[in-house]
């Protein structure tokens, strides 16, 4: 697998699109590549949040550990997401959650926290976009609670496959993904099968293609 160019990578992170290319070239020189297998550690809840890692390719699993070791998934991110970005641009020392990466490979980016945390707090630009991708994933994550107390499990993952739309997404796994929407695995398998009877979805082995935008659109307009 060649390796991702990490100023390209940067240049196409929606977190970092208000950067002028000098800046972005200065923080991809010290970059690393970081290759995981599936169920790999990225980092775990209590771990130093020295380190921004940006999905390349694959998919991370980000959760809490509750009470008697239940699971929560927070979040999927997959390429060009970076991973608990207000734990680490807000000065936060240790990470909040567990990040996890769910397919084989996974490639991460990794970059030095304070270096990212200069760049921000020195162009303008640069921090206007941080603030804005920040406030969207806040909004997000609360669209996302309401989504798991008021509406259905298709409602759910029409919203989830939308999100990935136009391009083809490998989804993660049918437990995995049960976990993100808050249902059980047999009933995301049976959804799944029921978009892609009506034609709203293509799948091929776990790789999707939305088909019909309108009609996922229409039912996630429950939400």
């Amino acid at each position: 697998m060649p390796i991702p160019d990490p100023l390209s990578l940067l240049t196409r992170t929606p977190l970092f699109q208000g950067a002028d290319r000098n800046t972005l070239a200065g923080l991809a020189g010290p970059a690393q590549v970081m290759t995981l297998g599936r169920g790999d550690a990225v980092f775990r809840a209590g771990d130093p949040a020295d380190t921004l890692f940006i999905v390349a390719v694959g998919s991370v699993r980000i959760y809490r550990v509750g009470r008697g070791g239940r699971e929560l998934t927070l979040g999927i991110d997959s390429s060009r997401q970076v991973l608990e970005p207000a734990s680490v641009l807000g000065g936060e020392t240790r990470h909040a959650a567990h990040a996890q990466a769910l397919a084989t490979p996974t490639v991460l980016l990794s970059f030095p926290a304070d270096l990212v945390r200069h760049a921000v707090q020195h162009t303008p630009a640069l921090a206007g976009a941080v603030i804005a991708h920040l406030a969207r994933r806040d909004a997000d994550t609360h669209r996302r609670l309401d989504a798991l107390v008021f509406s259905g499990v298709g409602e759910r993952l029409a919203a989830y496959l939308l999100e990935h739309a136009p391009a083809p997404h490998t989804l993660p796994t049918n437990s995995d993904l049960a976990a993100l929407l808050g249902t059980v695995p047999e009933i995301v398998s049976r959804k799944l099968g029921d978009f892609y009877r009506l034609g709203w979805i293509d799948l091929t082995r776990r790789t999707v293609t939305v088909t019909d935008e309108r009609e996922l659109q229409r039912l996630s307009e429950v939400l």
